[in-house]
């Protein structure tokens, strides 16, 4: 899988307590889904997509609430290692899995 071949994908980020849903509309495009709750983001975010190997992607962006996303993405392993700047100042971080979704 190559920077290119990403746009068109849907993959669910399951990080243990929440699983956002990262929909690559292009190669500098998603949209982020997630349901926290009674809280829903929904939103079209600009993504930096560098590619690492063939399978891995480091993929930042930053959402409407000021939270500063940075994931290691290996689609190879079906792994993703999330790291967070929130807005509030705290951090986050969380491994997990990445699936396709048909």
């Amino acid at each position: 899988m190559s920077v290119e071949t990403l746009a068109g994908n849907t993959f669910d980020l399951d990080l243990g307590a929440f699983v956002p849903r990262l929909s690559y509309l292009s190669a500098s495009q998603a949209r982020l889904y997630l349901e926290l709750g009674p809280h829903v983001i929904d939103e079209i975010v600009d993504v930096e997509i560098v590619p690492v190997r063939p399978d891995v992607f480091v993929v930042s962006w930053t959402e409407a609430s000021g939270n500063y996303i940075v994931q290691v993405q290996d689609h190879e392993l079906g792994v993703v290692h999330n790291r967070a700047r929130l807005a509030d100042g705290q951090r986050l971080s969380l491994v997990g899995t990445i699936r396709p979704v048909n």
